[in-house]
Protein backbone atom coordinates (compact mmCIF):
# COMPACT_ATOMS: atom_id res chain seq x y z
CA UNK A 1 0.00 0.00 0.00
CA UNK A 2 1.69 3.19 -1.23
CA UNK A 3 -0.93 5.90 -0.69
CA UNK A 4 0.84 9.17 -0.10
CA UNK A 5 4.26 7.90 -1.23
CA UNK A 6 6.24 9.62 -3.93
CA UNK A 7 6.76 7.63 -7.10
CA UNK A 8 10.54 7.25 -7.46
CA UNK A 9 12.40 9.83 -9.53
CA UNK A 10 9.39 11.98 -10.36
CA UNK A 11 8.43 15.59 -9.69
CA UNK A 12 7.99 16.09 -5.92
CA UNK A 13 4.52 16.31 -4.39
CA UNK A 14 4.91 20.06 -3.93
CA UNK A 15 3.69 20.21 -7.55
CA UNK A 16 6.86 21.49 -9.16
CA UNK A 17 10.49 20.54 -9.43
CA UNK A 18 12.88 22.35 -7.10
CA UNK A 19 14.53 25.38 -8.65
CA UNK A 20 18.22 24.69 -9.35
CA UNK A 21 20.93 27.13 -8.36
CA UNK A 22 24.00 25.01 -8.99
CA UNK A 23 24.94 23.15 -12.15
CA UNK A 24 28.74 23.44 -12.41
CA UNK A 25 29.40 20.14 -10.68
CA UNK A 26 26.79 18.08 -12.51
CA UNK A 27 29.35 16.55 -14.89
CA UNK A 28 31.85 15.79 -12.15
CA UNK A 29 32.73 12.29 -11.02
CA UNK A 30 29.64 10.47 -9.78
CA UNK A 31 29.58 10.61 -5.98
CA UNK A 32 29.33 7.54 -3.80
CA UNK A 33 27.23 9.20 -1.07
CA UNK A 34 24.58 11.88 -1.35
CA UNK A 35 23.99 13.81 1.87
CA UNK A 36 20.35 14.86 2.16
CA UNK A 37 20.11 18.19 3.99
CA UNK A 38 16.66 19.80 4.04
CA UNK A 39 16.47 23.20 5.68
CA UNK A 40 13.59 25.34 6.83
CA UNK A 41 14.57 28.53 8.66
CA UNK A 42 17.74 26.90 9.90
CA UNK A 43 20.20 29.77 9.48
CA UNK A 44 21.49 29.44 13.05
CA UNK A 45 22.88 25.93 12.60
CA UNK A 46 23.18 25.31 8.85
CA UNK A 47 26.78 26.41 8.42
CA UNK A 48 28.00 24.13 11.22
CA UNK A 49 26.16 21.19 9.65
CA UNK A 50 27.67 21.86 6.23
CA UNK A 51 31.15 22.27 7.70
CA UNK A 52 30.82 18.91 9.42
CA UNK A 53 29.93 17.30 6.09
CA UNK A 54 32.78 19.01 4.26
CA UNK A 55 35.18 17.83 6.98
CA UNK A 56 34.50 14.16 6.27
CA UNK A 57 37.54 11.93 5.78
CA UNK A 58 35.51 10.28 2.99
CA UNK A 59 35.95 12.00 -0.39
CA UNK A 60 33.17 10.62 -2.61
CA UNK A 61 30.47 12.93 -1.26
CA UNK A 62 27.90 15.34 -2.64
CA UNK A 63 25.79 17.50 -0.31
CA UNK A 64 22.27 18.29 -1.49
CA UNK A 65 20.75 21.23 0.36
CA UNK A 66 17.00 21.51 -0.20
CA UNK A 67 15.59 24.84 0.98
CA UNK A 68 11.97 24.14 1.92
CA UNK A 69 10.62 27.68 1.62
CA UNK A 70 12.74 29.32 4.32
CA UNK A 71 12.10 32.99 5.13
CA UNK A 72 15.47 33.53 6.84
CA UNK A 73 19.02 33.50 5.44
CA UNK A 74 19.14 29.73 4.96
CA UNK A 75 18.98 30.00 1.18
CA UNK A 76 21.68 32.64 1.05
CA UNK A 77 23.99 30.55 3.23
CA UNK A 78 23.44 27.43 1.15
CA UNK A 79 23.99 29.27 -2.15
CA UNK A 80 27.26 30.67 -0.83
CA UNK A 81 28.46 27.17 0.06
CA UNK A 82 27.38 25.86 -3.36
CA UNK A 83 29.40 28.64 -5.00
CA UNK A 84 32.42 28.05 -2.78
CA UNK A 85 32.37 24.23 -3.08
CA UNK A 86 30.85 23.68 -6.54
CA UNK A 87 32.06 20.10 -6.86
CA UNK A 88 30.44 19.05 -3.59
CA UNK A 89 27.50 21.26 -2.57
CA UNK A 90 24.36 21.43 -4.71
CA UNK A 91 21.50 23.76 -3.84
CA UNK A 92 17.79 23.46 -4.63
CA UNK A 93 14.68 25.18 -3.32
CA UNK A 94 10.94 24.72 -3.35
CA UNK A 95 7.84 26.18 -1.75
CA UNK A 96 7.36 24.92 1.80
CA UNK A 97 6.02 21.37 1.73
CA UNK A 98 7.35 19.84 4.95
CA UNK A 99 10.23 17.56 5.88
CA UNK A 100 9.00 14.42 4.11
CA UNK A 101 8.49 16.18 0.78
CA UNK A 102 11.79 18.06 1.14
CA UNK A 103 13.74 14.87 1.72
CA UNK A 104 11.99 13.20 -1.21
CA UNK A 105 12.75 16.14 -3.47
CA UNK A 106 16.41 15.98 -2.47
CA UNK A 107 16.42 12.25 -3.18
CA UNK A 108 15.23 12.99 -6.73
CA UNK A 109 18.43 14.96 -7.29
CA UNK A 110 20.75 12.46 -5.57
CA UNK A 111 23.40 10.70 -7.67
CA UNK A 112 25.20 8.63 -5.03
CA UNK A 113 24.78 4.90 -4.46
CA UNK A 114 24.07 5.66 -0.82
CA UNK A 115 22.00 8.30 0.94
CA UNK A 116 22.96 9.83 4.28
CA UNK A 117 20.67 12.08 6.30
CA UNK A 118 22.10 15.27 7.76
CA UNK A 119 19.47 17.67 9.04
CA UNK A 120 20.45 21.31 9.10
CA UNK A 121 20.94 21.37 12.88
CA UNK A 122 22.94 18.16 13.33
CA UNK A 123 26.68 17.47 13.08
CA UNK A 124 28.66 14.58 11.61
CA UNK A 125 31.88 13.30 13.11
CA UNK A 126 34.76 13.31 10.57
CA UNK A 127 35.05 9.53 10.21
CA UNK A 128 31.32 8.85 9.95
CA UNK A 129 30.92 8.24 6.22
CA UNK A 130 34.18 6.34 5.84
CA UNK A 131 33.08 3.75 8.37
CA UNK A 132 29.48 3.58 7.19
CA UNK A 133 30.37 3.14 3.52
CA UNK A 134 32.99 0.50 4.31
CA UNK A 135 30.32 -1.56 6.09
CA UNK A 136 27.83 -1.23 3.23
CA UNK A 137 30.43 -2.08 0.60
CA UNK A 138 31.51 -5.18 2.54
CA UNK A 139 28.00 -6.69 2.59
CA UNK A 140 25.61 -6.19 -0.36
CA UNK A 141 22.79 -7.65 1.74
CA UNK A 142 22.96 -4.77 4.22
CA UNK A 143 20.51 -2.02 3.27
CA UNK A 144 21.06 0.38 6.17
CA UNK A 145 23.82 1.08 8.68
CA UNK A 146 23.66 3.43 11.64
CA UNK A 147 25.83 4.39 14.57
CA UNK A 148 25.87 6.10 17.98
CA UNK A 149 25.12 9.74 18.77
CA UNK A 150 25.52 12.34 21.45
CA UNK A 151 22.68 14.73 22.21
CA UNK A 152 23.64 18.41 22.25
CA UNK A 153 21.68 21.59 22.92
CA UNK A 154 21.59 24.87 21.01
CA UNK A 155 24.93 25.85 22.58
CA UNK A 156 26.66 22.56 21.60
CA UNK A 157 26.65 21.43 25.23
CA UNK A 158 26.42 17.64 25.48
CA UNK A 159 23.19 16.78 27.29
CA UNK A 160 23.12 12.98 26.92
CA UNK A 161 25.12 10.11 25.49
CA UNK A 162 23.71 7.37 23.28
CA UNK A 163 26.96 5.45 23.06
CA UNK A 164 26.30 2.06 24.66
CA UNK A 165 28.47 -0.21 22.52
CA UNK A 166 26.44 -3.35 23.20
CA UNK A 167 22.93 -1.96 23.09
CA UNK A 168 22.03 -3.31 19.62
CA UNK A 169 23.74 -6.70 19.95
CA UNK A 170 20.69 -8.64 21.14
CA UNK A 171 18.53 -7.27 18.31
CA UNK A 172 20.92 -7.87 15.41
CA UNK A 173 18.71 -10.63 13.98
CA UNK A 174 15.40 -8.80 14.39
CA UNK A 175 15.79 -5.04 13.91
CA UNK A 176 12.17 -4.72 12.81
CA UNK A 177 10.95 -5.84 16.23
CA UNK A 178 13.56 -3.71 18.00
CA UNK A 179 12.51 -0.52 16.19
CA UNK A 180 8.74 -1.07 16.12
CA UNK A 181 8.56 -2.00 19.81
CA UNK A 182 10.89 0.87 20.75
CA UNK A 183 13.54 -1.32 22.30
CA UNK A 184 16.14 0.46 20.19
CA UNK A 185 16.36 3.36 17.78
CA UNK A 186 18.16 4.35 14.62
CA UNK A 187 19.80 7.73 15.20
CA UNK A 188 18.69 9.68 12.15
CA UNK A 189 21.90 11.67 11.46
CA UNK A 190 23.93 8.44 11.46
CA UNK A 191 21.74 6.54 8.98
CA UNK A 192 23.36 5.65 5.65
CA UNK A 193 21.31 3.50 3.27
CA UNK A 194 21.08 2.29 -0.32
CA UNK A 195 19.48 4.81 -2.64
CA UNK A 196 18.01 2.26 -5.05
CA UNK A 197 16.26 0.47 -2.20
CA UNK A 198 14.85 3.67 -0.72
CA UNK A 199 13.55 4.72 -4.13
CA UNK A 200 11.98 1.31 -4.72
CA UNK A 201 10.08 1.78 -1.45
CA UNK A 202 8.83 5.22 -2.52
CA UNK A 203 10.95 7.31 -0.17
CA UNK A 204 9.47 9.00 2.87
CA UNK A 205 5.73 8.59 3.42
CA UNK A 206 3.92 11.94 3.13
CA UNK A 207 1.29 10.84 5.64
CA UNK A 208 3.83 11.74 8.33
CA UNK A 209 4.21 15.31 7.06
CA UNK A 210 4.46 17.82 9.93
CA UNK A 211 4.11 14.98 12.46
CA UNK A 212 7.37 13.03 12.67
CA UNK A 213 8.29 9.31 12.57
CA UNK A 214 8.77 9.41 8.80
CA UNK A 215 12.32 8.21 9.29
CA UNK A 216 11.32 5.31 11.56
CA UNK A 217 8.71 4.28 8.99
CA UNK A 218 11.35 4.06 6.26
CA UNK A 219 13.78 2.18 8.52
CA UNK A 220 11.11 -0.41 9.26
CA UNK A 221 10.32 -0.90 5.58
CA UNK A 222 14.03 -1.24 4.84
CA UNK A 223 14.27 -3.89 7.57
CA UNK A 224 11.92 -6.01 5.49
CA UNK A 225 14.23 -5.77 2.45
CA UNK A 226 17.62 -6.60 3.92
CA UNK A 227 19.96 -6.39 6.87
CA UNK A 228 20.12 -3.38 9.16
CA UNK A 229 23.40 -3.09 11.01
CA UNK A 230 24.42 -0.99 14.00
CA UNK A 231 28.04 0.17 13.97
CA UNK A 232 29.72 0.88 17.29
CA UNK A 233 31.24 4.31 16.78
CA UNK A 234 30.25 7.91 17.51
CA UNK A 235 28.84 9.05 14.18
CA UNK A 236 27.03 12.31 14.89
CA UNK A 237 25.78 14.89 17.34
CA UNK A 238 21.99 15.17 17.39
CA UNK A 239 20.75 18.61 18.35
CA UNK A 240 17.71 18.99 20.61
CA UNK A 241 16.35 22.52 20.82
CA UNK A 242 13.08 24.38 21.15
CA UNK A 243 12.43 24.51 17.44
CA UNK A 244 12.82 20.79 16.84
CA UNK A 245 9.85 18.68 15.78
CA UNK A 246 10.65 16.00 18.35
CA UNK A 247 9.89 18.43 21.19
CA UNK A 248 6.14 18.54 20.43
CA UNK A 249 4.92 15.58 22.47
CA UNK A 250 1.28 15.36 21.40
CA UNK A 251 2.19 15.59 17.73
CA UNK A 252 4.82 12.89 18.14
CA UNK A 253 2.31 10.63 19.89
CA UNK A 254 -0.02 10.97 16.88
CA UNK A 255 2.89 10.14 14.59
CA UNK A 256 3.76 7.03 16.61
CA UNK A 257 0.15 5.86 16.48
CA UNK A 258 0.12 6.35 12.71
CA UNK A 259 3.34 4.32 12.48
CA UNK A 260 1.88 1.41 14.43
CA UNK A 261 -1.20 1.35 12.21
CA UNK A 262 0.87 1.77 9.05
CA UNK A 263 2.92 -1.32 9.90
CA UNK A 264 -0.25 -3.41 9.84
CA UNK A 265 0.17 -3.30 6.06
CA UNK A 266 2.89 -5.94 6.53
CA UNK A 267 2.59 -9.43 8.07
CA UNK A 268 5.45 -8.67 10.48
CA UNK A 269 3.64 -5.57 11.72
CA UNK A 270 0.32 -7.36 12.10
CA UNK A 271 1.89 -10.06 14.25
CA UNK A 272 3.39 -7.43 16.53
CA UNK A 273 0.45 -5.02 16.58
CA UNK A 274 -0.64 -5.55 20.18
CA UNK A 275 2.94 -5.37 21.42
CA UNK A 276 3.48 -2.22 19.34
CA UNK A 277 0.40 -0.62 20.91
CA UNK A 278 1.84 -1.49 24.30
CA UNK A 279 5.14 0.15 23.35
CA UNK A 280 3.21 3.22 22.26
CA UNK A 281 1.53 3.40 25.66
CA UNK A 282 4.95 3.01 27.31
CA UNK A 283 6.32 5.94 25.35
CA UNK A 284 3.39 8.09 26.50
CA UNK A 285 3.87 7.09 30.13
CA UNK A 286 7.60 7.69 30.10
CA UNK A 287 7.13 11.23 28.81
CA UNK A 288 4.64 12.20 31.52
CA UNK A 289 5.64 14.34 34.47
CA UNK A 290 5.12 12.32 37.71
CA UNK A 291 4.29 15.54 39.55
CA UNK A 292 1.80 16.99 37.06
CA UNK A 293 0.51 14.01 35.07
CA UNK A 294 0.51 11.12 37.49
CA UNK A 295 -2.92 9.77 36.52
CA UNK A 296 -2.12 9.88 32.82
CA UNK A 297 1.19 8.15 33.44
CA UNK A 298 -0.43 5.45 35.60
CA UNK A 299 -3.17 4.75 33.02
CA UNK A 300 -0.64 4.51 30.21
CA UNK A 301 1.49 2.01 32.13
CA UNK A 302 -1.62 -0.04 32.91
CA UNK A 303 -2.53 -0.08 29.23
CA UNK A 304 0.96 -1.23 28.32
CA UNK A 305 0.80 -4.13 30.80
CA UNK A 306 -2.67 -5.11 29.60
CA UNK A 307 -1.63 -5.16 25.93
CA UNK A 308 1.68 -6.94 26.42
CA UNK A 309 2.11 -8.43 29.90
CA UNK A 310 5.33 -10.18 28.81
CA UNK A 311 7.11 -6.86 28.33
CA UNK A 312 8.69 -6.13 31.70
CA UNK A 313 9.08 -2.44 30.88
CA UNK A 314 5.42 -1.88 31.72
CA UNK A 315 5.66 -3.63 35.07
CA UNK A 316 8.81 -1.72 35.97
CA UNK A 317 7.05 1.50 35.05
CA UNK A 318 4.13 0.68 37.34
CA UNK A 319 6.55 0.04 40.19
CA UNK A 320 8.28 3.38 39.60
CA UNK A 321 4.92 5.16 39.39
CA UNK A 322 3.77 3.57 42.64
CA UNK A 323 6.99 4.57 44.38
CA UNK A 324 6.67 8.13 43.06
CA UNK A 325 3.13 8.35 44.44
CA UNK A 326 4.02 6.86 47.83
CA UNK A 327 7.01 9.13 48.33
CA UNK A 328 5.49 12.37 47.24
CA UNK A 329 5.45 12.21 43.46
CA UNK A 330 1.73 11.66 42.98
CA UNK A 331 -0.15 14.51 41.37
CA UNK A 332 -3.27 15.21 39.37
Amino acid sequence: MNDGLRAPRTVPESGHAPARYKTAGDDARTPVVSAITPVYNGERYLEAALRSALAQSFSGLEIIVLNDGSSDRSGEIARDYAATYPQTVRYFEQANAGLCAARNAAMVEARGRYLALLDCDDLWMPQHLSQAVAALEADPGTVLVHADVRFVDEHDTVTALFLDRGRWSRWADDPFRAILLRHEHVACPTAVFRRDMAEALGGFDLRYSYLGCEDRDLWLRLCLRGRVRHLSYHGADYRVHGGGMSRNRERMLRARQLLVERMRDFPEGRRLHSAAQAALALSEAEECSPEREYQRMWQAYLQAVHLNPRDTRGWRGLLRASAAYRFGGGGS
